[in-house]
């Protein structure tokens, strides 16, 4: 009897001792993961995997920065530099245009080399980092808000780790723009100067686009905006510029073929509301064009804000008077 109580807890000590030892053999399994490789360390372009970075170039400022970002992925922090050489591929912006650019639609087009400049073509994320970026500088004042532009760029060579399949080629998507620009709605009314009963009030979303300078936009008139694609080019005939003045006057000029005759107004930037007039001419009839621009806004709370400030003002013109 007493040989097999020794027997049985000879093996619940073994027993003991087997969970003790594959517990200790889990908890070093379970950190190992930090200290070995999951999957292999690859280099990649940030944002190659959407295709397509969207980036703004302020007309503010007479050079403006585009950065590049290059990354080593990988579940361990790097121990060495890597440098990475990029390389241009405007042949990737041609194939862009080819497959997803309608034929009617404006096609994208690579900048011009002295409208932009790289100091180098190579990237190098040290020891430690995760990323690194790439500066381009661009001179947005040359470019043309009608036209669409791009720069296209691939990984040519690292030294360490391989790129990864998917992500070595991005196509940089660069638009203008300054503190007046983006999307806004228009809220206003159209008169006959002669007959001011004929008239219309409308509420529509305008595009306003920076253009020119830091303080110029340019504006469709009605519903006149033009839509990508259309036989009916109204850009000549319905658009005009809207630039802020010092002191958040307005000064109105024709874009081309709109026969303006007069406007004025005032912006105001706390609220980003340009309160708007203008008087244009359409088939030899006189047209008085007034209302608010305001940029659009992020929720209802915010609308119904900016709906009472314009009620509020409209109804300070009316007493005035």
């Amino acid at each position: 009897m007493d040989r097999l109580k020794t027997t049985i807890m000879k093996k619940y000590i073994y027993l003991f001792l087997v969970i003790m030892v594959n517990s200790f053999l889990v908890a070093c399994d379970q950190q190992a993961p930090m200290d070995t490789d999951l999957y292999p360390q690859s280099v990649y372009i940030v944002g190659a995997h959407s295709r397509i970075i969207y980036d703004n170039l302020d007309l503010s400022y007479s050079q403006d920065t585009v950065n590049l970002s290059v990354a080593v992925s990988g579940n361990r922090t790097l121990d060495r530099d890597v440098k990475v050489t990029l390389a241009e591929c405007p042949e990737a912006i041609d194939m862009y245009n080819a497959r997803e650019v309608s034929a009617l639609a404006r096609q994208y087009r690579s900048l011009s080399k002295g409208i932009y400049s790289i100091p180098s073509y190579d990237v190098t994320v040290h020891k430690g980092e995760v990323y690194h970026t790439l500066p381009i500088y661009v001179s947005p004042s040359t470019l043309h808000c009608d036209s669409l532009y791009m720069l296209a760029f691939k990984i040519s060579n690292t030294s360490a780790y391989k790129p990864t399949k998917e992500d070595t080629v991005v196509l940089v998507n660069l638009s203008l723009s300054n503190k007046y620009s983006g999307q806004y709605y228009m809220n206003g009314v159209i008169k006959n100067v002669d007959n001011p009963n004929d008239s219309i009030v409308y509420v529509m979303p305008r595009i306003l686009s920076a253009t020119d300078d830091g303080r110029t936009v340019r504006m469709y008139h009605y519903n006149n905006e033009w839509v990508e694609g259309s036989s009916n080019d109204y850009r000549p005939t319905h658009t005009f510029k809207i630039t802020v003045n010092d002191d958040n006057s307005l000064k109105l000029a024709t874009w081309d073929k709109f026969d303006l005759v007069d406007g004025g107004g005032t912006y105001y930037p706390k609220m980003k509301v340009y309160d708007i007039w203008y008087i244009y001419r359409d088939n030899g009839q006189l047209w008085r064009t007034e209302g608010f621009i305001y940029k659009e806004r992020k929720n209802n709370t915010e609308q119904h804000a900016i709906n009472d400030w314009m009620e509020e003002m409209r109804a300070s013109k009316r007493h005035k008077g």
